[in-house]
């Protein structure tokens, strides 16, 4: 459900034009869940949103056998500027933020149940570093009913096994989309339920490309 969300919702994400193409593209495929930490409303100004996912596909590229070792992620940091109407959508852009991935062979990844928790977010950070990024951009939009939405960032990497794999000049961006916990089956405690994509481009020049393009990056 959520792959095909973001077909829709990702008109909200990107204006038509010059944007940079991409060569040779490694990917990441994960899903989890994420919670703001805070008392108010969802996404209010000042709260930290914070997410944890586990890989489910990964490029063979990097070695990594998941049939062995889990990939799991912790994002952290992403600090909310209030919501802003976009016209029939919200969009809430954020602040700061990083995120971690670990390469672990112990498997045990657990979201348990209101986090943070004895198992959320701990066991989503150990083992060997993967890679970790600093967020330059992050924004998330939220449909009408506010049940669902797409969400695109932006990262610096600043260490990790990856780091400039397979690439050089690398570009990292980090996508998908996402339901709240009144359009998903989500942990008691959470607020979101996400699914997409890291990716790790070489960057080239920018030229224009068409929108079918950047939505098929997410198909």
């Amino acid at each position: 459900m959520l792959k095909s969300v973001v077909a829709f919702l990702l008109l909200f994400c990107v204006v038509l034009g010059a944007i940079p193409a991409l060569a040779q593209v490694y990917t990441v495929d994960y899903f989890g869940y994420g919670w703001e930490q805070a008392s108010g409303p969802l996404k209010a100004a000042g709260d930290e949103l914070i997410i944890t996912c586990v890989a489910d596909a990964i490029d063979p590229a990097f070695g990594v056998d998941l049939g062995t070792e889990e990939v799991t992620l912790y994002i952290h940091g992403l600090i909310s500027n209030g919501p802003v109407d976009g016209g029939g959508y919200t969009i809430v852009n954020y602040s700061g933020g990083v995120m971690d991935i670990f390469e672990d062979p112990s498997m045990n990844a657990d979201w348990g149940i209101n986090p943070p928790n004895a198992v959320s977010p701990t066991t989503f950070t150990e083992g060997s570093l993967f890679f970790s990024g600093a967020f330059t951009s992050f924004t998330m939009y939220y449909d009408a009913s506010g049940a669902y939405g797409s969400f695109e960032g932006n990262l610096d990497g600043v260490g990790g096994s990856i780091i400039d794999q397979g690439c050089s000049n690398c570009v990292y961006t980090w996508g998908g989309a996402f339901t709240t916990a009144a359009g998903a089956q989500i942990p008691a405690g959470y607020d979101l339920q996400i699914d997409g994509v890291f990716e790790i481009d070489s960057a080239v020049e920018t030229e224009t490309t068409s929108w079918g393009s950047v939505k098929a990056l997410f198909n």
